[in-house]
């Protein structure tokens, strides 16, 4: 199996209650640093409609499972609990209740149920502080994919072959083969 982290990408729905705006809000939750912030100035705050990108990663295989991880802050006032909650358009898929009692990341429990990479590109989060108050630092989506056999290594398909049913290629068995031909 393989995993890819896929980032919030394009603006929200609506951003209320954080010192950012929609755009710039985005851009300090999907940049991979966590000292770039979107802190709660509000005790009514939320950001809906936030979506994610899409990996070609993924595309044409199995999807195990998807996990929502938030890294975030109390702001000093207590310890924060921010509501996640994960669509496919708009279908609800999961919830979950993050409690920030330091400075860390941490994350919902994978989902599994009835996953497709259609599903995958097309998923949003709501994300619901409570009033406490918190300093969001990082929001992304892990996916895991692919099955046995070659998603240690290699994970594409080859000659129509799916990368989990390629035990070797030329005698290299597929956890050590990184390119074939050159090609990623």
């Amino acid at each position: 199996m393989a995993t890819v982290i896929i980032r919030p990408t394009g603006e929200p729905t609506n951003t209320t209650g954080f010192d950012v705006s929609d755009a710039t809000f985005i851009a300090r939750i999907n940049d991979n640093d966590a000292s770039t912030v979107a802190t709660q100035n509000n005790v009514t705050c939320s950001a809906t409609g936030v979506e994610f990108a899409n990996d070609s990663a993924y595309s044409g295989q199995t999807i195990n499972s998807i996990t929502l991880s938030v890294t975030g802050a109390s702001t000093g006032r207590g310890t924060p609990t921010v509501t996640c909650t994960l669509f496919n358009g708009n279908t609800q898929l999961q919830q979950s209740e993050l409690t920030f009692s330091s400075a860390t990341t941490l994350s919902g429990s994978a989902y599994t149920t009835s996953l497709t990479p259609a599903i995958v590109d097309n998923l949003t989060a709501t994300i619901d502080p409570d009033s406490t108050g918190v300093a969001l630092k990082e929001v992304f989506i892990t996916v895991d994919y692919g099955g046995g056999g070659g998603a240690a290594g290699y994970t594409h398909k080859a000659l129509g072959v799916a990368a989990a049913n390629i035990g070797k290629v030329n005698t290299v068995a597929t956890a050590n083969i990184g390119k074939i031909n050159t090609v990623d």
